[in-house]
């Protein structure tokens, strides 16, 4: 589920789910809805741990991004993919949205 990872004023930082999905959808769009009433305005997305996204869970990143545009606020999308980014950038979306890709693994070495 959505999880607070981080709120300082009006800046909320939160982590999504693996899945952002037909399922969960309904239940982030309700969250977040009661973050951005309770003052919200800049908000981070960490997409770290999240695997897949649906087209519900692409309109959700809409309409938050369109809810704080309203407000005067702002979307960031955290920790993105390459397959993610590679999506929002067909759908013209990393022209809306600011995205920063999730940072390229680093094998230790080997001894």
């Amino acid at each position: 589920m959505l999880r607070i990872t981080e709120r300082a004023g009006e800046h909320v930082t939160v982590a999504l789910p693996e899945d952002v999905d037909l399922s969960s959808t309904p239940r982030l769009r309700a969250a977040m809805g009661r973050i951005i009433d309770e003052g919200c305005r800049h908000l981070t997305v960490d997409a770290s741990h999240t695997l897949h996204v649906d087209s519900t869970g692409i309109t959700a990143l809409i309409v938050w991004h369109q809810r704080l545009e309203v407000l005067g606020g702002t979307l960031t999308l955290t920790h993105v993919d390459q397959h993610l980014r590679h999506l929002l950038h067909r759908l013209g979306l990393d022209t809306v949205l600011t995205i920063t890709p999730r940072a390229a693994r680093t094998d230790p070495p080997t001894s």
